[in-house]
């Protein structure tokens, strides 16, 4: 077998699919969100729960694949292929049983969950229609996240792109479909939804197969080896951990925000969208270099480890603030497009301002923290954001948004707050060189 060198390739190269990948992704839901709202209202709010559920099952698998793309990075820098496809089967076993639990409590608790979350009583059924339909899903994307994870480590990003179009596209034509032609309502989307998902993971094992010439065997994937797991939940479970303190960090700023009234929490709503969008650039740009960096350890490159860190770093600060910059300069113009409410167009007005300032704080993270992830150094960033979303972002937010009555921007100024100093901190951790103590030992 030809052996690809990953490292020879351009950060670009491998990063440009990565961010319109991770685009398409969040385009699903938004695209689902937006043909309900034309057909019902109703519907729309029946989809709310469904929606969270879902997303909070894809962050949970997704950090799985992160623990997963840094296992294998380093076996193929170590040139050792066959634990490399080893830890692939693993893998995806260990996903698929996650997707498996996951969609078994949806159906036996999805109505208790639903009554939790206060769902309106006429929207109960269709409510619970479309979740537990949705639960079927979190299977195959359970299984597809590690399929795309696993061509991007061998330096296909491309292609783990051009799959995710295809599922778009087949989950829209699917979702006009069931809501204009059969008038299926929203188990119609949830099914349209599953049977693009099922497209998906039979599109990546057969370029997996093929395309990589990776055989995927049955038997291979009831080999588990506990050495192995342990590697990838050694990365994967501080990088879940990490995410989770970062969500329950953003839910208590919304419970703020939710003192400060109904205009405030349209405009963080719509505000958040736009943050998402502007974060992709440095996320792409991180897991581009968390590729490289996973490669070059298990190489034991180090040097070049650490010097393709701060290259990347450039790439990904530079794109960030070209993007923040021009999102500043046309603000009058995307507000009028989000919304006509004066009131909301205040609010969001002195927020890009400051995010000029805060986004390249959240990309210098957001790379640091992928880079010492991928050097096998997890805990750390995990430890940096327990402390400063805690000790920091949320006092400040508290004290300047609600004790000094400065509302929205004064809680956006304790993110910025916390992205900065979580970045130099994060920054100091790899300049200090302590990760190659702490790599696995492949």
């Amino acid at each position: 077998m030809h052996h690809h060198d990953v490292t020879e390739r351009s950060l670009f190269s491998l990063s440009w699919p990565i961010f319109i990948d991770l685009f398409l992704h969040f385009s699903t839901l938004l695209i689902n969100t937006y043909m309900v709202s034309q057909v019902s209202k109703s519907y729309l709010a029946a989809m709310g729960v469904g929606n969270q559920v879902f997303d909070l099952c894809i962050t949970i698998f997704s950090f799985i694949s992160v623990g997963c793309s840094v296992v294998i990075a380093q076996y193929l820098g170590a040139r050792q292929m066959d634990m490399a496809k080893k830890a692939i089967h693993i893998s995806i076993a260990f996903n698929f049983l996650l997707g498996l639990f996951c969609a078994t409590t949806i159906f036996f608790f999805g109505y208790k969950a639903l009554n939790i979350m206060n769902m309106p009583e006429h929207l109960m059924e269709d409510g619970f229609d479309y979740l537990h339909i949705l639960g079927i899903c979190l299977i195959f994307e359970a299984v597809s996240l590690i399929l795309a994870a696993c061509l991007r480590v061998y330096g296909k990003s491309q292609v783990a792109m051009y799959v995710t179009l295809i599922v778009n596209l087949i989950t829209i034509v699917g979702n006009i479909l069931v809501l204009y032609v059969f008038d299926l309502g929203l188990v119609g989307v949830a099914w349209s939804t599953v049977f693009g998902r099922i497209i998906c993971v039979i599109l990546l094992a057969c370029l997996l197969n093929y395309g990589l010439r990776i055989r995927l065997e049955i038997k291979e994937f009831f080999n588990w080896s506990k050495d192995l797991l342990g590697k990838i939940l050694h990365i994967g479970l501080p990088a879940a951990g990490e995410n989770m303190v970062w969500i329950l960090q953003y839910m208590t700023a919304l419970a703020f925000i939710g003192l400060m009234g109904e205009t405030a929490l349209a405009a963080q709503t719509l505000y958040f969208q736009l943050a998402l969008f502007v974060m992709l650039f440095g996320i792409s740009v991180s897991i581009g270099n968390e590729i490289f960096v996973g490669h070059l350890v298990g190489a034991k490159r180090f040097e070049d480890a650490y010097r393709q860190t701060f290259r990347s770093l450039k790439l990904g600060v530079g794109v960030t603030v070209i993007v923040v910059a021009v999102f500043w300069l046309m603000d009058m113009n995307i507000m009028h497009f989000l919304s006509k409410d004066a009131g909301i167009i205040d609010m969001l007005l002195p927020l890009f301002l400051l995010s000029v300032f805060l986004e390249p704080g959240r990309t210098l993270n957001i790379v640091m923290v992928n880079a010492l992830r991928a050097s096998g150094d997890a805990k750390f960033p995990l430890y940096t954001a327990m402390f400063f979303m805690w000790c920091v972002s949320i006092p400040i937010g508290y004290y300047l948004g609600i004790k000094m009555e400065m509302g929205i921007i004064g809680i956006w100024i304790g993110f910025a707050c916390d992205e900065w100093l979580r970045g130099l901190t994060n920054t100091w951790r790899w300049k200090s060189k302590k990760w190659q103590a702490k790599r696995l030992d492949i």
